[in-house]
């Protein structure tokens, strides 16, 4: 018989498989959902936060930690008194794994960016009480024309990242920049100071020229004091004395209403009730100017640029609440 042939009917055998040396344990390769982890704990510091940016579970987080340091035979992140950090190998990998993001997120924008559909869900970031109180009433025209799309507003505090698709429409108070993200104004509101009038009979109006010494004050956390307004608001009333605290522009309303204190509000949430007397101040109220902005792969994705008119046109049938006429006349004159 020739060498290498076979005898005749017997069939023949596939190659004898490859294993890793005795002792030595085969590394599993890391997926996608994996690496997700890994990047969502790194740049949060911690499994809450983490599982936030995610929509999932703490629990479920820290299972996907477990099993992300099981597949990957090293130990990427470690927790410390004050969070989670990187550990040397996290260090070396990180760029590495924010570069895969990019270009997964890129492909995903690229196919959203070419779905012509009419259809489907529509993320949105804003300001809780304005998207209460100024978007949501526009949705029902927009239902009427486009029953196939769903919106989906995210009354997220921090910051997210149209970018990495944590939202597909940004509407924010300044205006702000992103990685290709196209951005526009689209409005503006005005604020202004309230009291409750059985307030205001137990302690009089405020002496603003001697800072509101005296008065009760209804205010943001200090997260957020450093917005427009609540700079404007501190340094008027330097002297008064905080009775409330809070990042709800809802619950600094129901504040003023029950007599709290004085009260720095949006106009379009404040003027409309009855139980608040709007308060005259020296110099003109501050107007915060209202932007909007999507990223440049998805902003001409059909359900993502209806989306996007049906805001535009809410702004501009409450441009009266939100910016009254003298409100409007202060701006003018800012330029």
């Amino acid at each position: 018989m020739e060498p290498g042939r076979q005898p005749q009917g017997m069939m023949a055998q596939p190659p004898a498989p490859a294993y890793a040396p005795e002792g030595v344990k085969e590394r599993a390769v890391l997926d996608w959902d994996d690496l997700k982890t890994f990047l969502a704990i790194a740049r949060q510091g911690s499994l809450s936060a983490a599982a936030r940016s995610l929509k999932v579970s703490q629990t479920t987080m820290g299972r996907r930690l477990d099993h992300l340091h099981g597949r990957a035979g090293a130990k990427l992140l470690e927790r410390t008194p004050t969070g989670f950090r990187l550990t040397p190998a996290g260090e070396r990998i990180l760029d590495h794994v924010a570069r895969m993001e990019q270009e997964a997120l890129a492909l995903e924008r690229a196919i959203a960016g070419e779905d012509m559909r009419l259809e489907g869900l529509v993320r949105v970031t804003t300001v809780e009480t304005f998207g209460a109180h100024v978007l949501t009433p526009a949705l029902a025209a927009l239902r009427a024309r486009h029953p196939g799309i769903a919106v989906e507003f995210i009354t997220d505090t921090r910051p997210l990242s149209l970018a990495r698709r944590e939202a597909d429409i940004a509407i924010r108070l300044a205006a702000f920049e992103g990685h290709e993200t196209i951005v526009r104004k689209i409005g503006a509101m005005a604020f202004g100071v309230y009291a409750a009038p059985a307030y205001l009979a137990a302690h009089g109006e405020p002496d603003w020229g001697q800072g509101a010494i005296g008065h009760a004050l209804i205010r943001l956390q200090d997260d957020l004091s450093t917005t427009p307004e609540a700079r404007w608001f501190s340094a008027l009333a330097h002297d008064g004395t905080p009775s409330l605290l809070a990042n709800s522009r809802e619950v600094q309303l129901r504040g003023a209403v029950a007599g709290l204190g004085l009260g720095c509000l949006p106009r379009y949430l404040a003027d409309g009730m009855r139980e608040l007397v709007h308060l005259a101040t020296p110099g003109p109220e501050p107007v915060r100017e209202i932007w909007m902005g999507v990223h440049r792969d998805t902003r001409a994705t059909p359900r993502i640029r209806a989306v996007q008119d049906a805001i535009i046109r809410a702004v501009e049938q409450a441009r009266p609440r939100l910016l009254p006429d003298n409100s409007a006349l202060d701006e003018a004159k800012r330029g």
